[in-house]
C-alpha cells in the first residue's frame, strides 16, 4: 500500500508539472519586436485617391463556445462565447468584405457550437456577390469558409485578394475541403509590411497565428480608425494582459508563440498611446457591442436590423 501511494503521488506531481507549461504558462515578449508604424499606416491609407469607407458593418454568422483556458493561459475552464463575424466596408460606390466566416460546423464537437445563423449566411453570400473586393485576415476555416463554400466561388475569386502566404498554407484551412483545382490559375498578392488596397484601407503583415495572418487598418470618412486584428488575438483580454493562448492550444493550431506575444506587446502599447484607434479582435463580442454603441460599427449588412448581438 505504501508503495502504491508513493507511485500515485509521483504521478500526481508529474501531471501537475505538465499542467503548468501546457495550460498556465505564457511566454514573455522577447527577440525581434513586432513593428507597427501607425504613421506609416496612416500615410498608406491616404496614398490612394477617392472616398474612404462611409461605414463598417458587422454581421454575426455563428457563435462557438471555448473554455476561457483555451483563449488565454491561466484562465479558468468555464465557457466563453466565440462569435464568428464578417465585416463589410461600405464606400459611396462599392463595398469590401473582410472575412467570410464559416458555412457549417462539420467536424466540430457539439459542445463547442451554439448556433449557425443560416439567414445571416445568406446575407453574407449576397454581400459577397455585390462586393468589389474580398479580403481574408488569415487562412482558418472560420474566416475563409464562407468564401470557399460560396456557390459562385469561381466568379468571386477574381475579386478576392488572398496573399501569397495564405495560398501557400492551404493546410491551415482544414477541415475545409477545397474544390479540385480551385486555385490553379489564381495569382495571389505578394507584399512587404504594408499594402494599401483602397482609400483608407491598408493590409499589415502579422504572421504568427498563421503564416498568412494580416491586420486590416480602416480609416472611415468620419476619421474613426479601426484595426481588424483577425485572430492575432481572439479576444481583447490577451492584448490587455500581454498574455498568450496556452501551449496546448497554440501547438494544436501551429501558432508561433514568440511572434504573437510580441504582437500583443506592440498592440498593448498602441492602445495606450493611441486610444483613438479601435482594436477589434477576431471573436470578442464585448468589443463589438461597445463599438456598435459608439457608432464606430453598424449592425447588419444593409437591412437596418441588428445582426451582431
Amino acid at each position: 500500500m505504501k508503495r502504491l501511494l508513493t507511485v500515485l503521488l509521483l504521478l500526481a506531481v508529474v501531471a501537475g508539472l505538465g499542467y503548468y507549461p501546457l495550460v498556465m504558462h505564457s511566454p514573455s515578449p522577447g527577440g525581434a519586436p513586432y513593428l507597427l508604424d501607425l504613421e506609416a499606416v496612416r500615410g498608406a491609407a491616404q496614398s490612394l485617391p477617392g472616398a474612404r469607407p462611409q461605414r463598417v458593418e458587422v454581421e454575426q454568422i455563428a457563435e462557438l463556445v471555448f473554455a476561457q483556458a483555451m483563449v488565454m493561459a491561466g484562465e479558468p475552464w468555464q465557457g466563453t462565447p466565440i462569435p464568428v463575424y464578417s465585416y463589410r466596408l461600405q464606400f459611396p460606390d462599392r463595398s469590401i468584405i473582410v472575412d467570410t466566416a464559416m458555412s457549417n460546423t462539420e467536424g466540430m464537437p457539439g459542445a463547442m457550437v451554439r448556433h449557425l445563423d443560416s439567414a445571416a449566411l445568406e446575407r453574407l453570400y449576397r454581400a459577397m456577390d455585390q462586393a468589389s473586393l474580398i479580403l481574408i485576415t488569415h487562412e482558418h476555416f472560420d474566416h475563409i469558409g464562407g468564401l470557399l463554400a460560396h456557390p459562385r466561388l469561381a466568379e468571386l475569386l477574381p475579386r478576392t485578394l488572398l496573399t501569397a502566404e495564405q495560398l501557400a498554407h492551404q493546410d491551415r484551412m482544414r477541415p475545409l475541403s477545397l474544390p479540385d483545382g480551385v486555385f490553379a490559375d489564381y495569382r495571389p498578392l505578394d507584399y512587404q509590411n504594408l499594402h494599401a488596397v483602397a482609400p483608407g484601407v491598408v493590409l499589415i503583415k502579422a504572421p504568427g497565428h498563421t503564416p498568412g495572418s494580416q491586420i486590416i487598418y480602416v480609416q472611415q470618412a468620419d476619421g474613426s480608425e479601426l484595426l481588424l486584428l483577425g485572430d492575432v488575438s481572439w479576444q481583447y483580454r490577451n492584448i490587455e494582459a500581454v498574455r498568450e493562448r496556452p501551449l496546448f492550444m497554440t501547438a494544436l493550431i501551429k501558432e508561433d508563440r514568440e511572434q504573437v506575444i510580441n504582437q500583443f506587446q506592440t498592440l498593448n502599447g498602441l492602445a495606450r498611446q493611441h486610444p483613438e484607434v479601435h482594436l477589434l479582435p477576431g471573436h470578442d463580442g464585448e468589443v463589438v457591442r461597445r463599438l456598435l454603441a459608439q457608432g464606430v460599427l453598424r449592425a447588419g449588412f444593409g437591412d437596418g436590423q441588428a445582426r451582431a448581438e
